[in-house]
């Protein structure tokens, strides 16, 4: 129970940086007016932003949502990890959820600061959207880069390199084995199932794009 209210905080956190700090109805608005060769009625732009007011009320209880869905992934990719290295025995899976909530303070935080970072920059909202803080893409210009490689891009972070650390230092404390064994067993499971996703992710770039 502890694990989860800890996403709630996480949640409601983000939730309430964006709402005090973030402009996103202005940032879509200018965007769609800077857009002359695309003509959008009134009415049209109007729906779209009370639409955009509609759910951002929800926005608090989504990000929890996909908070406990990736925590509880990443406690099955662990225990995946654990299983092929024979040291499942005995391990609970809401132990690993905890490492996995644990390590997701930092990719949180990565958020918190690229809110915190929107109102002292012009973006765009598709800037916004593709700004990630210390990632590879922030320093690149996203316009000389095929859209295939923006996800790529910002996943090479300082904060996912961080969170690496953060998912052996956890899991080496829960399940009581040395650093060295987390190490194989956390970047064994992480790094297999994360090139899986990527691989999805640029499939389906692909494909809908």
């Amino acid at each position: 129970m502890k694990d989860f209210g800890l996403l709630v905080f996480y949640a409601v956190g983000l939730f309430v940086m964006g709402y005090l700090l973030l402009d996103t109805e202005s940032m879509l608005t200018a965007e769609l007016a800077s857009q002359i060769d695309i003509e959008i009625p009134e009415n049209v732009l109007l729906d779209m932003l009370e639409e955009m007011r509609y759910w951002s009320k929800f926005s608090a209880l989504l990000t929890l949502a996909l908070l406990t869905i990736k925590c509880f992934l990443m406690a099955l990719v662990l225990y995946a990890g654990l299983f092929f290295a024979n040291r499942h025995q005995g391990v609970k899976l809401g132990s690993l959820f905890k490492v996995a909530v644990y390590a997701e303070s930092i990719i949180v935080l990565a958020g918190m600061v690229k809110v915190a970072f929107g109102p002292f920059y012009d973006f765009t909202y598709t800037e916004f959207s593709l700004f990630y803080p210390l990632s590879v893409l922030s320093f690149l210009d996203p316009e000389a880069i095929q859209p295939l490689w923006y996800y790529p891009l910002q996943l090479l972070n300082v904060f996912e390199i961080i969170y690496i650390f953060l998912l052996i230092y956890f899991f080496s404390q829960e399940i009581e084995i040395k650093k060295a064994e987390s190490s194989k067993v956390v970047l064994g499971s992480y790094l297999f199932s994360m090139s899986f996703w990527l691989i999805l992710i640029l499939f389906l770039t692909l494909n809908f794009t």
